[in-house]
């Protein structure tokens, strides 16, 4: 009895853990640790060579900027996740980018968005944190917040074409009720736009560098006076057999509300496109000092542009129109991205205008070799005279413009490579003054951009 007793506790004391040792079980219950251990990492390696040679010997410049960003993705726990990610950048050569042009005693333009164009002298402090945000998604959605990587729209987006693109924090969601069809919300209530290294709030980061000319032509001063809380944005896309549709509304707290519509349709190889949108200002605007406005009251945006495209075999073939109506300007803040306009191209944007015309051609060839593209594009600016600022934000003078871009992606051991080569010539139609063409027209410009992701 006495030996039986002992026996039983000798294996209770003794065998039991001796057989956890050799039959484990797995824990189905997953641990606090594992959120930051068992995650995925992924990340970019950038390097950026960009020289603009202005004419009418006007000062060149020519900069190089490396950087890469790293970011942490945890797995998911009941539909949550969270995930953080850094950008850096820092100065590998340069000329000198802040030596003034000896005519008109203004320094690099181009150049110094390849680093911090809030302060000049800034070429290795230039780290910022890009994400830290929670999600929870859903089959049919998902939720985020905090400082996030939005989905592009064609005014609120990334704009990812130099080292740093914009950033966002707020909250961020879509829906999905139904296949080819998707629901979009968000509030965005702080931005740390590309080029810059520090978040600001709206009533801050709204006109953070050129505040442009009110429509009477004296200096518009609105940086600091907005009182914005940030931009709400609902929107939807949709598909229909052949036929694509977006809807988008923006408003943009204390500045206004910009509706926009797009329709294509492709049949084959053709397609066809068509955008509007309507802009209306917000009352805030009213008490304002006049140039303390973003926009006066009387102002009504409006743009409607279109295109046309043939994509035979490896070939991409675009002509696009666009009509800025002499109702108001086309106002939207740069600190929030760039217009994706059909005729919009790099170096070319509408925002700022009205009673313009702007007419763009390109074309894109897929070559056999699988990874290399070609393509170049033609747009022209008509309208806009130097000096006069009722339709025209930014005082520039009318354009025509020629981008030829060339890509190559890597396979094989350098899969996730990938150089680009961008050209760029741009010219005004009847401005000479090198006050008013230097860093804006007459100039070549060279970027090459060498891109490895992993």
């Amino acid at each position: 009895m006495r030996f039986s007793t002992l026996r039983c506790a000798l294996y209770l004391l003794v065998g039991l853990p001796l057989m956890g040792q050799h039959e484990p079980r797995e824990s189905t219950h997953p641990k606090l640790h594992e959120m930051f251990t068992k995650g995925h990492i992924d990340g970019h390696m950038r390097n950026f060579f960009m020289t603009t040679l202005n004419g009418d010997g006007l000062k060149d410049y020519y900069a190089n900027a490396s950087g890469g960003a790293m970011r942490y993705e945890s797995p998911e726990f009941h539909g949550f996740h969270f995930a953080a990610a850094g950008i850096f950048t820092y100065k590998t050569f340069s000329s000198d980018l802040n030596a003034p042009d000896p005519t008109t005693g203004q320094i690099s333009k181009w150049e110094h968005e390849l680093f911090d164009i809030l302060d000049f002298d800034n070429f290795n402090d230039l780290d910022r944190l890009e994400e830290l945000y929670i999600q929870y998604r859903w089959n049919k959605g998902a939720v985020t917040y905090g400082k996030l990587e939005i989905e592009d729209t064609p005014l609120l987006n990334r704009s990812d074409g130099r080292m740093k693109p914009f950033a966002f924090k707020g909250v961020w969601g879509h829906l999905k009720p139904r296949e080819h069809q998707e629901i979009i919300l968000g509030w965005l209530d702080r931005i740390s736009p590309r080029s810059m290294v520090e978040w600001f709030d709206f009533s801050e980061g709204i006109g953070l560098t050129d505040n442009g000319f009110q429509p009477d032509g004296t200096e518009a001063d609105y940086h600091e006076h907005l009182e914005s809380r940030g931009v709400a944005l609902a929107g939807y896309e949709g598909e229909v057999k052949d036929l694509r549709l977006q809807l988008y509304q923006w408003y943009i707290h204390h500045l206004g509300y910009t509706g926009w519509l797009e329709l294509d349709y492709g049949k084959g190889d053709w397609e066809v496109g068509l955008q509007y949108t309507l802009q209306f200002p917000d009352g805030f605007q009213r008490e304002l000092a006049y140039d303390q406005r973003y926009v006066q009251p009387g102002e009504n945006g409006q743009v409607l542009s279109g295109q046309l495209r043939w994509m035979p075999g490896g070939f991409d073939l675009k002509a696009a129109y666009t009509h800025a109506f002499d109702s108001g300007r086309f106002l939207f803040p740069r600190e929030l991205g760039r217009d994706h306009f059909f005729t919009s191209v790099p170096r070319s944007r509408l925002e700022g205008f009205g009673d313009v015309d702007v007419i763009t051609f390109c074309g894109d060839y897929q070559f056999n070799l699988e990874g290399l593209s070609a393509g170049a594009s033609y747009t022209e600016l008509f309208g806009p005279e130097t000096g006069v600022t009722e339709f025209n934000k930014y005082n520039l003078g009318a354009y025509r413009q020629w981008n030829a871009h060339l890509q190559y992606r890597f396979h094989g051991f350098l899969e996730g490579m990938s150089v680009d080569l961008l050209y760029i010539y741009k010219k005004n139609k009847e401005e000479t003054d090198p006050e008013f063409v230097f860093n804006r027209s007459n100039f070549h410009q060279l970027n090459l951009v060498t891109n490895f992701v992993f």
